[in-house]
C-alpha cells in the first residue's frame, strides 16, 4: 500500500456477481456495516455498488489475511452471508490479493463516481511495477481523481479502482491532455492487459470503521440531469481514442 511513499501490508477481497434486486443488496450492505463491520477487527473499509447491468462488486480492505479469517469465523457474519448469498442470480466470484497499492486513501470516501477495472496480464511482475508508477503520477496527472487502488496477483490477475469526484469531471478528464509520463504508462498497461472489464459505479457505497454504511446516491439527487452520453463501462481516465465498452 502506498500512502505518502510508505508501504504497508494490506489484504484485498473482491466479491462480485449479478444482483437484480439492488434495493435488497443495499440494505444488506448497510446492515453489515452497522452490525458487523463496526467491531470487525482488521477491517479497513469497503467500496461497493451495482452497475447499470446489475453486476454487484465489492472491494473490502483488511489489515491481513488473518483479519478476514477471524471475520469469516464469526457466527453473525455467517448468518449475514447466508441471507446475502440468496440475492445473487448465478455464481458468486471471489478474488483475493495480498499486494495492494493505494493512492490518497483518505479521499476515496468523498468520491461521487468509481470505476473498477479487472483483467489478467501475462507478466505479473511488470504489471505490478506499472501499477505503482501509475498511482504515483495520477494525483498530478488527473486532478479529477481523488483516490486509486491497484492490486496484482501472482498469476497476473489484477483489479484497479479509480475514485473520481464526479462522473462529469471524469468524462471531461478523459479528453484532457495527459502527462507524457502517464500516457507512456497507460500505453504499456494496455499492451500488457489487452482489453479488461470495466465496472462503472454511478452510486458507490462506502463503509469504513470511522464512517460505516455511507453511500452517495441520496446526496446526488440531481443525477437525473447528469449527461449520460457515455455508457457504463467506458474508460474516463484513458485517451479518448481508446474508449471501449465493457465486454459482455
Amino acid at each position: 500500500m502506498l500512502t505518502g511513499g510508505a508501504e504497508v501490508v494490506m489484504f484485498l477481497q473482491v466479491i462480485q456477481g449479478r444482483v437484480p434486486d439492488r434495493t435488497a443488496m443495499r440494505a444488506q450492505h448497510e446492515k453489515w456495516a452497522a452490525q458487523i463491520g463496526a467491531d470487525a477487527a482488521g477491517w479497513l473499509g469497503s467500496t461497493a455498488g451495482i452497475t447499470e447491468d446489475d453486476r454487484f462488486i465489492c472491494l473490502s480492505r483488511f489489515s491481513s489475511v488473518e483479519a478476514l479469517a477471524r471475520l469469516a469465523a464469526r457466527s453473525d457474519q455467517r448468518e449475514w452471508w447466508g441471507h446475502t448469498e440468496r440475492l445473487f442470480l448465478g455464481p458468486v466470484v471471489r478474488s483475493e490479493f495480498l499486494d495492494v497499492a493505494v493512492m490518497l486513501e483518505d479521499g476515496t470516501d468523498s468520491a461521487g463516481f468509481v470505476q473498477i477495472i479487472q483483467g489478467r496480464a501475462a507478466d505479473a511482475g511488470r504489471l505490478h511495477t506499472l501499477e505503482k508508477e501509475l498511482l504515483r503520477y495520477l494525483p498530478d496527472g488527473r486532478p479529477d481523481i481523488v483516490g486509486g487502488l491497484a492490486a496484482t496477483g501472482p498469476d497476473g490477475r489484477f483489479v484497479r479502482a479509480f475514485f473520481f469526484s464526479s462522473e462529469e469531471l471524469a468524462r471531461a478528464g478523459e479528453h484532457g491532455e495527459q502527462l507524457p509520463e502517464l500516457e507512456e504508462i497507460l500505453f504499456e498497461l494496455r499492451s500488457l492487459t489487452g482489453e479488461p472489464t470495466y465496472h462503472d459505479l454511478r452510486h458507490p457505497w462506502f463503509a469504513s470503521p470511522r464512517q460505516p454504511g455511507r453511500d452517495r446516491e441520496d446526496s446526488r439527487s440531481a443525477a437525473a440531469t447528469r449527461p449520460t452520453a457515455d455508457k457504463a463501462g467506458t474508460r474516463p481516465w484513458s485517451a479518448a481514442d481508446q474508449r471501449t465498452t465493457t465486454p459482455r
